[in-house]
């Protein structure tokens, strides 16, 4: 072996040795400040997402059930002739979660661009909507969708206040 510039058993490297580093096609570099900002999403706000989401499956999945059992009801006190209309406010309830969930999943979306008003107004909304349910049923309905939607509010408020000025 020749003595290189580093001492003697180091071999020498010709020009051609060199080791150059060209842009990969497979991962290339951001295109601009959007892209950069969509690498940068904190935890806190995928966790906020995260919550959203599965608060959104579990409306849904509420409202659904409420449509199925109010119409159930309203079918056996119209059978019964009692004039009580629970059936139809089961009902009513239904459709309102399907709308509280449908922006729970927006709300979702949006917070993922940073916006999260839709995600404040659905919690809210889901609050309301559960704590009709607790207090109309006297029962535990609703109590997961209103620990949900307090939840998903306290960390959209979190990821507001904690959220680093830009500019």
């Amino acid at each position: 072996m020749s003595e290189g510039p580093n001492g003697p058993g180091v071999p020498r490297k010709t020009p051609q040795q060199h080791e150059t580093f060209a842009p990969s096609r497979l991962n290339p570099s951001p295109p601009g400040p959007a892209a950069a900002e969509a690498e940068a999403r904190p935890g806190l706000l995928l966790g906020t997402v995260a919550l959203g989401f599965v608060t959104a499956g579990l409306e849904v999945l509420g409202g659904v059930l409420w449509i199925l059992g109010g119409s159930r009801i309203g079918d056996i006190e119209a059978a019964l002739g009692t004039g009580e209309n629970i059936g139809d406010t089961v009902v009513l309830l239904g459709v309102v979660s399907l709308f509280v969930g449908a922006a729970y999943a927006c709300g979702g979306l949006m917070a993922l661009r940073h916006r999260l008003s839709v995600l404040f107004v659905a919690s809210g909304a889901g609050i309301v909507l559960n704590s009709v349910a607790l207090l109309s049923f006297e029962g535990v309905a609703g109590l997961i969708g209103l620990l949900l939607g307090v939840g998903t509010l306290l960390l959209s408020v979190l990821q507001t206040t904690l959220r680093p000025s830009r500019g």
